[in-house]
């Protein structure tokens, strides 16, 4: 036996679990390059050898919108990973977006890899976003009028998971809880 061989009969003796996640046990959904987003009701596989998970996750556009819907909703500050996640679905590059915000390309880097938004600059990010379609402003304006109106307390924050549930007939559902 060769050793492509020997290679190919252990891929194909691999012992594969599937396993549909649930509220006690969510699938971390770490493709979304948040570390707190957690998906209910969707099957996943976990390689019992590797323990590597991987899922086909239904609906994913309109996942991907309630979670930047959840983000621009949220009372506290926009973190790094969040902006970053809240630019890559406008699809503008960091340099783009530092130019829109009015900042320079090394100031946007340290925002996005953990300094801090300065509160104008969280409303104006959240505003931008909105504008450049992650959802139809026209189609909410509620969101962007209570974005302007808003103030943020730092009590609240990244260690909130975002649980995202699926239902064949509704499809998305987003809410936040404690970690």
């Amino acid at each position: 036996m060769s050793a492509a061989e020997k290679v190919l009969g252990k891929v194909r003796a691999r012992k594969i679990d599937t396993r549909t996640s649930t509220i006690r046990k969510p699938y971390h959904f770490v493709g979304s390059g948040l570390p707190n987003v957690y998906l209910v009701g969707v099957e996943y596989e976990v390689d019992r050898e590797t323990q590597e998970q991987r899922a086909a996750i239904p609906r994913l556009p309109d996942l991907l919108t309630w979670i930047a819907v959840t983000l621009l909703s949220k009372e506290a500050p926009l973190t790094g990973d969040e902006l970053r996640f809240l630019r890559k679905r406008v699809g503008k590059s960091s340099k783009d977006f530092a130019q829109l915000l009015g900042v320079t390309s090394e100031q946007y880097s340290r925002i996005e890899n953990g300094s801090r938004l300065t509160p104008p600059n969280d409303k104006l990010v959240r505003l931008l976003v909105i504008t450049l379609s992650v959802i139809e402003a026209v189609k909410k304006p509620e969101l962007m009028e209570r974005v302007a109106k808003q103030t943020w307390s730092s009590h609240v924050g990244p260690d909130q998971r975002i649980i995202a549930k699926v239902d064949a007939v509704q499809g998305w559902t987003v809410e936040t809880k404690a970690a």
